[in-house]
């Protein structure tokens, strides 16, 4: 009988121990650990390079659009009520094959520096903005947003180190938009500071919105 309890407190002890050990790891990970976000468990499906830039070498696209919608898929789409743009994406291209190749197509009116993974074509009404994502390595997006969803949504530093705010100004029709833009963002902390694929559009209220489109375009289903 001694025997028998003797066991049953080597078990109780045993099962305290290992409770302790497991228990308070898990719990340790709980609140410490750092979260890391999923990543796009389906990106939407590219023809090959050599396909993507024949087909805009050869293209009758008359805009900067259908250039765009014709040859990339539809990442997702980011609204606000000042506007909205659509974010389209490749990986079969790097950043500055992206830029040449829609620049030598369709010419813009000003082309930026391109710094830090990011790069702005301005055409008539709109913007084309490039960027590496910070995500998801190899991918480049491709914002095609309105003169209204820059003007009105925009972070003026985003565009610090690519283009000339004279020029900025000029094109957006807004005279000293950067130092009233600045201010704005300063008062309200919900200005745009470049699309995220995980919904990190927005530095303050949430006032923009992401649709996440995913799956249309070009190669759609091969």
């Amino acid at each position: 009988m001694r025997d028998f309890g003797g066991i049953i407190v080597v078990g109780i002890i045993a099962i305290v121990l290992l409770f302790n050990v497991f228990g308070n790891d898990e719990a340790s990970r709980g609140m410490s650990g750092s979260y890391t976000e999923d990543t796009y468990n389906e990106l939407p499906s590219e023809p090959s390079r050599s396909e993507i830039l024949e087909n805009i070498r050869n293209s009758n696209a008359s805009s900067i659009e259908e250039l765009i919608k014709n040859n990339f898929p539809l990442l997702d789409t980011v609204q606000s009520d000042q506007g909205r743009s659509r974010i389209y994406m490749t990986k079969e291209l790097s950043l500055p094959e992206v830029s040449e190749a829609l620049s030598d197509k369709i010419k813009p009116e000003e082309i930026s520096e391109r710094q830090e993974g990011k790069q702005a074509l301005i055409y008539p009404n709109r913007f084309v903005i490039l960027q590496e994502s910070e995500e998801e390595p190899g991918v480049v997006t491709i914002e095609l947003a309105s003169e209204q969803f820059v003007r009105n949504n925009y972070h003026p530093s985003f565009f610090q180190g690519l283009l000339a705010y004279s020029i900025l100004n000029r094109v957006l029709g807004v005279n000293d938009w950067h130092n009233k833009r600045n201010t704005r963002c300063k008062q309200t902390g919900d200005c745009y500071s470049g699309y995220g694929m995980y919904g990190n559009y927005n530095s303050g209220s949430g006032s923009l919105r992401g649709s996440s489109n995913r799956g249309g375009g070009p190669g759609a289903g091969k």
